[in-house]
Parts: structure tokens; sequence; C-alpha cells
């Protein structure tokens, strides 16, 4: 009777594990580690599985047949406790932890589906900051 438990629960287990998709993400956010990974010409699955994470929106540019995708991503930091913090072995060390939710938008070409480029909302501020600069240097000359 054992070994038919047994293997009954190979087989169940065998079974429920050939079902899973070869997509299987279901992460909300993705980390700044993962954005590091992108690179121009992937597909959006390909995207997704880098990120370990699916889209929280989509926007579409029909005047320059481009896809808009969004996901969430968080920054990390480092958690030292309070007792430590003048300790020189957290200088490198110490727990990483995830926080400060923020947009990444993935640009994709609408046609190919392939990654055009993307930017972060830290990104989208800091540039208008240097697109901002430049004018003002532009305008001087």
């Amino acid at each position: 009777m054992k070994k038919v438990i047994i293997l009954f629960l190979i087989i169940t287990s065998a079974i429920i594990s050939s079902c899973k998709s070869s997509k299987v993400i279901n992460n909300y956010a993705t980390t700044t580690d993962n954005i590091f990974s992108l690179s121009v010409g992937m597909s959006l699955d390909d995207v997704s599985r880098t990120l370990k994470a699916e889209p929280t929106d989509l926007y579409s540019n029909i005047v320059n047949n481009q896809k808009i995708v969004i996901y969430k991503y968080r920054k990390n930091y480092q958690e030292v406790p309070t007792k430590s913090k003048d300790d020189a072995s957290y200088l490198r060390g110490g727990k990483k932890v995830y926080k400060d939710e923020n947009n990444l938008y993935v640009i994709l070409d609408s046609k190919t589906n392939k990654l055009l480029y993307f930017i972060t909302d830290s990104g989208r501020k800091s540039g208008k900051s240097e697109l901002n600069q430049s004018l003002k240097v532009k305008l001087k000359n």
C-alpha cells in the first residue's frame, strides 16, 4: 500500500511540474539588477523572463509604431541594524532590501515586437534636467 501511495505522489508531482508554463514569472515588481540585463532586440517574452515580472500596463504610440510596456521595479538598499551602523563589516554587507517602487518603461517596435529602448521614472526625471541644461547652453551660444 505504501508503494502505491509513493508511486501516486511521484506521478502526480510529475504531471503538475510538466503542466507549468515556460513563462512562470508572477512577480509583481522587478529589481534594478534585472533591468541591467536587458538588451536591444529582445522580444517581449524575453524582457518579461529577464525581469522576472509581468507588465502592469501597456500603451500604444500609433504615430511612431511603438508599444510602451510598463513594469514595476524596486530599488535595492542595504539594511543595517542601528547598533551596527559604525561597524566596518556592514560597508559591503548587510541584508538586501527592496523598496521605493517606480515604473520601468520598455519601448518595443509594434511590428517586430522587439525592444528598442527603456527608461525608468528616475531616468525621466534626471533626463529633464539634462535636457534643460543643454537648452540653456544652446541659448547662451
